[in-house]
């Protein structure tokens, strides 16, 4: 009776905070999001100016690191120093690292690159995939992109590469043909699509300047 009593004399009360929690709770599943991205999009920054200045390091001959790298290790699956690399795409104004692997530890830090994929600029399909809403979206508009547009790749031996931009396709995530190996140096982007749904994966089908098929 007590009890009864108690959530009698304080329904009201209890009621308007319940509702304030609701609302606070509903704010913070809403934002959250946004915030990692914020986030992310932040750190990427940071990463791709420590790439810059260690590329220019290297090509000046300078052999000092800073104290956030100095102590560190990178294990390279691939002794011509190809991993990471960085893509850029002018034409959605993106630029991340790309690092090894597509397990979702890894795609949380950016776009990865699938492991038993050609490497950037050899023969055969190197395969990137990227998030499109979450963790940075760092392929959120890859919808955008139109046949002969330009992506570009810079591995950490310095090496350059461009692709252009052939065509693209939805397909179901079970579908791995779109992963087939080419006879000449080409380019997948896989991301989620549709946005937020993510019940297919939407392809960018690219292939390399100057070595293209006749």
């Amino acid at each position: 009776m007590k009890m009864k009593s108690f959530f009698s004399r304080n329904k009201r009360r209890i009621i308007r905070y319940g509702g304030i929690a609701l609302i606070i709770a509903g704010l913070v599943v809403l934002i959250w999001p946004f915030y990692i991205n914020f986030v992310m999009v932040r750190r990427e920054a940071d990463v791709l100016a420590s790439w810059d200045e260690g590329l220019a390091s290297i090509e000046t001959g300078d052999s000092e690191v800073d104290d956030q790298t100095s102590g560190k290790e990178t294990e390279l699956i691939d002794p011509e120093q190809k991993l990471p690399f960085k893509i850029s795409i002018p034409e959605i104004d993106m630029e991340w690292m790309v690092n090894e692997g597509t397990d979702s530890r890894t795609l949380k830090q950016g776009p990865g690159f699938f492991i038993g994929s050609a490497f950037p600029g050899e023969t055969g399909t190197c395969v990137v995939a990227g998030h499109r809403t979450t963790y940075g979206a760092p392929f959120s508009r890859l919808d955008e992109l139109e046949e002969g547009d330009k992506i570009m790749i810079e591995t950490t031996g310095n090496e350059k590469f461009t692709y252009i931009v052939t065509g693209q396709e939805a397909v179901l995530p079970t579908d791995l043909s779109v992963l087939e190996n080419t006879d000449y140096p080409s380019l997948v982007l896989s991301t989620c699509t549709p946005k937020y749904f993510a019940t297919r994966r939407l392809i960018i089908f690219a292939k390399i300047v100057g070595q293209l098929p006749d």
